[in-house]
């Protein structure tokens, strides 16, 4: 797929439509990116106005970096992120650990209801029998023997 860099509007291919940024673009970001990590190890605690004047970075380009788990939120920082579901404090990515959950279950239920019932009885089938029985079992290799649970 042919895409204009959201940068420098150079076009590239991204095959995967995964980027919005042309290679050069990505590097250029990615060394950056290397920098602020290196400055913030080194300096926790630093302000956003701090990193506008060391390295010319924006608080959209911060915001995206906490977003997208690139960079994280020290305690007592002045940088505030909020879970986009609860609006509680985070320090990093788009939901707190309990939403994050809460999202995951919800999902498991939908691809549960999504799946035909015949496939959704015998995976239930599958598991229950997992968990109820959790040995293992073996097989003989003579025809009049029986199969034996191994004991525990």
């Amino acid at each position: 797929m042919l895409k204009s860099c959201t940068q420098c509007g150079k076009i590239f291919e991204d095959l995967l439509d995964k980027y919005s940024l042309c290679p050069n673009c990505r590097q250029d970001e990615e060394t950056l990116l290397r920098k602020v990590k290196d400055y913030l190890w080194t300096n926790p605690g630093t302000t956003e106005a701090k990193l506008w004047e060391m390295f010319g970075v924006s608080h959209k380009q911060i915001m995206k970096w906490l977003r997208d788990q690139r960079i994280e939120v020290t305690p007592g920082s002045a940088i505030k992120l909020t879970c986009q579901r609860c609006g509680s404090m985070i320090t990093t990515g788009k939901y707190c650990k309990d939403c994050n959950t809460k999202i995951a279950n919800n999902l498991h239920e939908l691809q549960a209801a999504l799946m035909p019932r015949e496939e959704r009885n015998l995976f239930s089938m599958v598991i229950d029998k997992n968990i109820t029985e959790g040995s293992m079992h073996f097989l003989q290799n003579r025809k009049d023997s029986k199969p034996h649970k191994e004991s525990q």
